[in-house]
């Protein structure tokens, strides 16, 4: 092994040292061949960039490998190690550990980006020579970027300051199955999102934004950023639903908030790109919001290193902070002069849209508004306290309270709903299927309203929203037709998914929940079940123990035993396990709040309808894009 000839430090620290030349090297001579004219030189020049790039991606996949040899050895000379890892860590959560901490989580990153960038320029190449040398020199800029900020600020092979014999060990919340692939799906989606970022910047600074090849491979990295995004953001609400006691998959907390942005934008953008057939507008659209994902990837992990906003999932203030800013003000720079020449680069005639009929491309462009708007509201919101250090009025010193989300998203997720019926009409032809068509989905609205809010008895508010998700859901299903295109089909299942998650999750919030104290045989009624404390266990497992109260939980239809309990581990950190039973309809979620001398113990309750039917809907609308990768789409083929 490359570790008999010296320390990890020293090679890691050296390979990165070579990357951040190499990433130089590439950056400036791929710019050099964007301005000769010579074709035959630049085509040499060009060569040698793609060698330096493909150099960078192998030097950073054999960094990271030595970074996982350091973990997988205990070698706590390396800070990182130290600070993340221990002898007694299982050797899976010493993969967890190696992304845990600030200086593996941005490694990981950057050896995706590297890696993803050097398979591109090696096979994505076009017969347009100044196009290739502006992509390859954008980037570049962005590897340079990444490999900066690892060599002079968060340094993953940094030494550790003191000798130890054994490390810190991994924070319990992160011993989890769900965060050892929560974060590298991720960070994938983060990576992903930077080409479209490149590919703008370039079509744009090339003059190429009239060419097919641009918004086919825009097309491509924006749905394998939004499929690793979407199924990262996944995974970390199933994390935070099983691990952290929320009793719910999102909490709104700024983390979460800020890596949700991204995905919003980068959504939108892949909406404007499908539009480009229906209305030549969107061609503005795309070259505007594609490049913003990545800014907001970007801003996502500022929030995360700067300290600037309190949550659960920061890690607090570094070193990183201020070139990480700084990648962001250049970023904010380059997308306003991009945006600026768009309107010069980007040829487009506007259509008048007709007051008679449905209009797809309006429909579209009210599917774009609600996103972007989504995105500011949000992102407003998340940054608030920030705002108001320099905000002296008094009547808008108020907090942003969960509540505040939860009614913001709902009327976002029923407009959107209720717009993605209305764009399944519009594909009727004619006026009788039309008629028909809509009378179909006002049936199905109507009857779904009408028994969730009589039989169910739930609040108007969520009937009506089921009722419109039905009325959408028909619309949709009868749009789809045998002679429809493999793109067409693949549109309208990931529409049926997200129809399906905003049932789900406007269903859901209509839980149950009570937060009590039981002494032993005590019990409780929660709705149509009845929990009873049945005794108190201890466990010892891979030395870990193990110790709450078994709750019993029956009802008409069920009888099963839950056992909420508080993991103790051999480095005297602790943390709580839900339990959690999942039934076809309902999740019976139970946590263990703590225990008193007495032998009463608090537990948090809840019954929280249509659980599984959200995780499936996740799981749904993440096939869409996978699938979508698979296919040889043209843009004029786009709707």
């Amino acid at each position: 092994m490359i570790t008999l000839f010296g320390d990890v430090s020293y090679w890691g620290e050296g390979i990165l040292a070579a990357i951040f030349l190499l990433c130089s090297f590439a950056a400036v001579f791929g710019l050099a061949a964007l301005k000769l004219d010579a074709v035959s030189a630049s085509q040499k020049i060009l060569s040698c960039v793609r060698a330096a790039v493909s150099a960078v991606s192998i030097l950073s996949v054999i960094a990271f490998l030595l970074f996982i040899n350091a973990f997988v050895r205990d070698d706590f000379s390396i800070a990182a190690v130290a600070g993340y890892s221990s002898l007694e860590l299982p050797f899976f959560y010493k993969l967890s550990a190696v992304w845990a901490g600030p200086a593996g989580s941005l490694l990981l990153w950057s050896v995706c980006v590297f890696v993803m960038f050097g398979l591109w320029a090696a096979n994505s190449g076009t017969k347009d020579i100044r196009y290739d040398a502006a992509r390859l020199s954008a980037g570049a800029f962005i590897c340079l970027g990444f490999s900066a900020i690892l060599v002079f600020a968060e340094k993953p092979f940094a030494g550790s300051l003191v000798t130890l014999d054994n490390g810190s060990g991994l924070n319990p919340l992160l011993r989890n199955f769900w965060m050892i692939i929560h974060p590298p799906l991720l960070f994938l989606g983060y990576s992903a999102l930077s080409f479209p970022f490149v590919i703008i910047i370039a079509g744009i600074f090339a003059g190429k934004m009239a060419e097919a090849y641009v918004y086919k491979q825009l097309r491509f990295w924006l749905l394998l950023g939004i499929c690793f995004l979407g199924l990262g953001i996944a995974t970390g609400a199933r994390w935070s639903y099983i691990v952290l006691g929320w009793g719910g998959y999102w909490a709104w907390d700024p983390v979460e908030n800020v890596s949700l942005l991204p995905w919003l934008i980068a959504v939108a953008s892949l909406h404007s790109l499908v539009g480009i057939n229906a209305d030549e507008k969107f061609k503005l659209w795309t070259a505007v919001l594609a490049p913003v994902p990545f800014i907001l990837c970007l801003v996502a992990t500022f929030v995360t290193r700067s300290g600037i906003l309190q949550s659960v999932h920061s890690f607090g203030q570094s070193a990183v902070s201020g070139l990480l800013l700084t990648f962001i003000v250049c970023g904010v720079l380059l997308w306003l002069i991009c945006a600026v020449k768009a309107k010069k680069a980007v040829a487009v005639k506007w259509s008048s849209p007709s007051p008679f009929h449905l209009n797809r491309s309006e429909i579209l462009f009210w599917v774009n508004v609600v996103l972007v708007f989504t995105t500011i509201i949000i992102g407003v919101a998340t940054f608030w306290p920030i705002i108001l250090q320099f905000v002296t009025t008094p009547d808008l010193n108020f907090m942003l309270t969960r509540t505040f989300y939860d009614k913001v998203i709902s009327a976002v997720g029923v407009l959107l709903a209720f717009l993605l019926g209305l764009g399944a009409l519009a594909d009727s032809q004619k006026r009788i299927s039309l008629l028909l068509r809509v009378l179909s989905c006002l049936a199905a609205g109507v009857i779904c309203f009408g028994f969730i809010l009589n039989h169910e008895g739930k609040s108007l508010l969520i009937s009506l929203a089921c009722g419109i998700c039905a009325f959408s859901f028909v619309a949709v299903l009868t749009g789809v037709r045998l002679t429809d295109t493999i793109s067409r089909t693949n549109s309208a299942m990931v529409h049926l998914g997200v129809l399906l998650l905003v049932f789900a999750a406007g269903y859901s919030s209509a839980e149950q929940s009570i937060q009590t104290v039981l002494t032993k045989g005590g019990r409780i009624l929660l709705g149509k079940y009845e929990l009873v404390y049945d005794s108190f266990e201890h466990k010892t497992f891979n030395e870990m123990t193990q110790m709450g109260p078994r709750i019993a939980v029956t009802s008409k239809n069920i009888s099963l035993s839950l056992w909420p309990h508080s993991n103790l581990y051999a480095d005297d950190q602790s943390i709580s396990e839900v339990a959690v039973y999942t039934g076809l309809f309902k999740d019976i979620y139970v946590a263990f709040d703590g225990a008193a001398k007495d032998g009463r113990v608090v537990i948090t309750a809840k019954v929280k309808p249509m659980m599984l039917w959200f995780w499936i809907a996740i799981l749904w609308v993440g096939i869409g894009p996978v699938l979508g990768l698979f296919e040889d789409k043209r843009i004029e083929d786009a709707s």
